[in-house]
C-alpha cells in the first residue's frame, strides 16, 4: 500500500490483532466448557453391595453421597415402623466420622458390624443415644441391628473411591441424558462449543479477506 495509507493499514492490523485474541480467547473458553462437560458426562456409578441390601428397610438401590463432609448422622429407628437406618446407604471420604443416633422408635436397637469387627454394643432405646465410628479405609462396611436383622434393619457405609461400582442401569427404550446417567447440561455445553468455535473461525476467515468494514482499507480485493 502507498504512504499516505499506511495510517490507516497500521489501525486495521491493530484491529485485526485484536480480534484474532478475542476469538482465540472464545475458542479456548469453550474447550474448557467443553472439558469440564466432558468430565461431568462421564457414567455415573453407584457403590456395589453384592446383594447385601436388598430387602433393607429404606433402601430404594440409591447411596446418599456425602463424600466431602467430616462428619456424618445416621437415624437408628427412623421410618414408621422404627426399624430403619436412615439413610440407609451413605459414601463417605476415608477418616468421615459417621455418628448413628437412636431416635426412640422400633424399640431397642443396636449397630453391629457385618463385614467389620465393630459393635455399639447392647441393644437400647434411649432417644438421643449416639455411636460413633470413623473408617480410615476404603471399603464397604456393612452393618445391621441384631434384634431386628430378620425384619431388614441393615445397613452400609462406602467409604472412600477405591471400592466395588457399578454403572447405574439406565432401563430399556429410549432415554434422555439423565437417564443415560449422563447430566443434560453437558450435551448444551457441547453444542455451545461447535456453535462458538464454527462463528469465530468463520469471523476470522471473512474478516482476514474482507477486512473490517467497506471504509477500512487492508482487506484482499
Amino acid at each position: 500500500m502507498s504512504l499516505y495509507r499506511e495510517g490507516a493499514q497500521i489501525v486495521t492490523y491493530m484491529h485485526r490483532r485484536d480480534f484474532l485474541r478475542t476469538a482465540g480467547g472464545v475458542a479456548g473458553g469453550a474447550g474448557t466448557l467443553a472439558a469440564s462437560g466432558s468430565a461431568a458426562a462421564q457414567a455415573n456409578v453407584k457403590p456395589d453391595y453384592d446383594g447385601y441390601l436388598d430387602g433393607a428397610n429404606g433402601f430404594d438401590g440409591s447411596t446418599t453421597d456425602l463424600r466431602g463432609q467430616d462428619a456424618v448422622t445416621i437415624e437408628v429407628g427412623a421410618g414408621s415402623d422404627g426399624y430403619t437406618f436412615s439413610p440407609a446407604a451413605v459414601w463417605v471420604d476415608p477418616g468421615t466420622t459417621i455418628t448413628w443416633e437412636w431416635t426412640g422408635n422400633g424399640g431397642d436397637h443396636n449397630v453391629v458390624g457385618e463385614n467389620t469387627d465393630f459393635s455399639s454394643g447392647d441393644a437400647v432405646g434411649e432417644e438421643g443415644y449416639t455411636y460413633e465410628q470413623t473408617f480410615e479405609e476404603s471399603g464397604i462396611v456393612t452393618y445391621y441391628c441384631s434384634p431386628h436383622q430378620n425384619l431388614g434393619m441393615l445397613g452400609a457405609v462406602a467409604v472412600g473411591d477405591d471400592i466395588a461400582t457399578v454403572e447405574v442401569e439406565s432401563g430399556g427404550g429410549e432415554q434422555n441424558p439423565e437417564h443415560m446417567g449422563v447430566p443434560f447440561q453437558p450435551h448444551y455445553v457441547g453444542i455451545a462449543t461447535l456453535l462458538m468455535m464454527s462463528a469465530s473461525l468463520l469471523f476470522t476467515f471473512f474478516f482476514l479477506k474482507y477486512g473490517e468494514s467497506a471504509h477500512t482499507s487492508g482487506g484482499r480485493s
